[in-house]
């Protein structure tokens, strides 16, 4: 069995998982930011509520609806209340019905989708429906962005998102929307055993296996169970955890050399005593030790 490759193993999983789900959160961020920046620029430069509301009502038109539902809220709170103040608390109402019609659609074309198959199949990957994984992929994406556009809206706030979340934990959503980043990590692994570095390889299907119940996890933990068993692969997996560490507190320890060279040269000495004597980061941290000038 060959030793860990530095920069492989966990890091490079997490590089090699990385999925649209998340690509697309952070645009939603973005844009949720903007659509914020816009409804604050709107109601510094509206003078009276019913501009506001007028505002708010042409927002929504344009489906700009978290500018939309911002401004209705924002008009809601306001004190005195008024005929405008009622005004959009019934507007804001009227979000909430229409936010919980999107919610009840996406549900319904789930449940239509996924109704040819029984519970005791969903495990099986080739029982899903065609398209299932796309199917269901693209609906977390169409629930992901109702809650985006009606947080604002404060009867269904918590609401919307609780909803998504337990949807997302139901077992045949969450093996389709895990499988393609628990298939990256098996895909990872499978290639660090096949080039003999079964420690590396350790570790990835550790981490694929958290992705359960998605089929290429549970196939990741039948596979970590069976390495456990083995002593040698365990006390390599161990090794390659602590090169990692040692690697990663390494480029830490460089860039705080010129800022405070008193922690660099603690974290070098922390290098030094958990790597083997004969590795390069060893060797290197111990020469860094002895570089590093104190502060003045």
């Amino acid at each position: 069995m060959r030793g860990c490759v530095p920069g492989r193993g966990t890091s490079a999983a997490y590089r090699a998982s990385a999925t649209p789900y998340y690509v697309r959160l952070k645009q939603q961020a973005l844009a949720r930011a903007a659509a914020i920046a816009r409804q604050q620029s709107l109601w510094e430069s509206l003078q009276n509520s019913s501009a506001r509301l007028d505002a708010a009502k042409m927002a929504y038109e344009n489906g700009d609806l978290v500018v939309a539902a911002r401004l209705y809220a924002s008009v809601a709170r306001s004190r005195p209340k008024t005929e405008m103040t009622e005004k959009a608390k019934d507007c804001l109402e009227i979000l909430a019905q229409e936010a919980r019609q999107k919610i009840t659609e996406i549900d319904s074309k789930l449940n239509e989708h996924g109704r040819a198959i029984s519970p005791s199949d969903w495990g099986m990957q080739e029982s899903w429906p065609e398209g299932w994984q796309e199917t269901v992929t693209r609906a977390f994406q169409e629930y992901d962005q109702v809650v985006d556009d009606y947080r604002a809206v404060p009867a269904v706030k918590k609401e919307l998102s609780l909803h998504v979340s337990q949807q997302r934990r139901r077992p045949e959503y969450a093996m389709a929307l895990n499988e393609p980043e628990a298939k990256t990590l098996w895909d990872l692994a499978v290639q660090h055993e096949e080039e003999d570095h079964a420690c590396c390889a350790y570790w990835v299907y550790e981490q694929a296996s958290k992705l359960v119940p998605a089929p290429s996890a549970k196939r990741a933990a039948k596979r970590l169970a069976e390495m456990q068993k083995d002593p040698e692969i365990l006390a390599a997996a161990k090794r390659c955890r602590e090169l990692q560490w040692c690697h990663r507190t390494y480029r830490l320890a460089e860039n705080l050399e010129r800022s405070d060279p008193e922690r660099a040269k603690n974290l070098f000495a922390q290098i030094v005593d958990r790597s083997p004597k004969d590795s390069e980061v060893h060797i290197a941290a111990q020469k860094q030790i002895g570089d590093i000038r104190p502060s003045n």
